[in-house]
């Protein structure tokens, strides 16, 4: 974990970036009752396939649900549809832990970091 002191920001390597075969794959938890909010990047490099992410939640950081709607001013997800990446903001998790789900349709080049810290979001753009 890296840690920025102007901002208060966590940084996390949340998914590792590596050759990943098509399969689920979940990245490190964030825990909401040390940081307000997250923002999780996701990148995706060579391409064979398509890539889902989708915003998690959990009350014990070990049986996940899907976040639904956008009710809460979460985005519940991205889809890549070929090389790039994009994110998913957290600024109102609905329990004490967040993740994201990783689905990829085919040999991918995956990572994902983890932002958290005190402001509603990260702005990767």
């Amino acid at each position: 974990m890296k840690g920025d002191p102007g901002t208060n920001y966590s940084v996390v390597e949340g998914l590792s970036a590596l050759s990943r075969s098509a399969a689920t794959y979940t990245s490190a938890s964030v825990d909401h009752a040390l940081v307000p909010s997250a923002t999780y990047l996701i990148s995706c490099g060579t391409w064979a396939g398509s890539l889902v992410a989708t915003l998690e939640h959990s009350a014990d950081d070990s049986s996940w649900t899907a976040e639904a709607d956008t009710t809460y001013g979460n985005e519940v997800n991205l889809t890549l549809t070929e090389a790039g990446s994009g994110d998913v903001k957290c600024p109102n998790p609905r329990r004490q832990f967040t993740h994201i789900s990783l689905v990829l349709g085919g040999t991918c080049v995956a990572s994902i970091t983890n932002v958290s810290g005190p402001l509603r979001y990260v702005d990767q753009g």
